[in-house]
């Protein structure tokens, strides 16, 4: 059973480390190497975030890393681990683009670029937000939604 976070699409970098710690979760920031925008350590119950990323990237990677820590999860490796990975990926979009905001935004804006940038999220935020926009509204989901 996950941890229940309350994250608000507004929240700064600055907000979410603040809002770690008072969850006992330690963020440090380091450079990091391997193509890795951050990693959580449950061992440690640390979050590393690569330091020469941009505060878009290190806030869309705190959210990301802080749903890990909610679901207790060992490890984020997308290769031994991709349901929780696409799992975390989804929650992330969820948690940081509001509905409402993505909308204004995506009629104003047809690059997603633009989209992103308007939202203070990353390109990869913006395009989990459209699978999971896409996934809500597939018969599927509503079956399950009316059930």
């Amino acid at each position: 059973m996950p941890r229940n976070l309350l994250i608000d699409p507004h929240m700064s970098y600055r907000d979410l480390k603040q809002y770690a710690a008072e969850l006992g979760v330690t963020v440090k920031s380091t450079p990091l190497s391997w193509d890795i925008n951050g990693v959580y350590d449950g061992s440690l119950n640390m979050i590393v975030i690569d330091r020469t990323n941009t505060f878009i990237q290190k806030r869309c990677t705190l959210v990301h890393e802080l749903i890990h820590w909610a679901y207790g999860d060992v490890s984020c490796d997308p290769v031994f681990h991709a349901r929780e990975e696409n799992r975390t990926k989804r929650e992330t979009a969820d948690a940081l683009i509001d509905p409402l905001r993505y909308a204004i935004a995506e009629s104003m804006y047809e690059d997603l670029y633009q989209i992103a940038r308007e939202l203070e999220v990353t390109l990869q935020v913006v395009e989990d937000f459209q699978v999971l926009t896409e996934s809500r509204t597939h018969p599927i989901f509503l079956s399950r939604a009316i059930a």
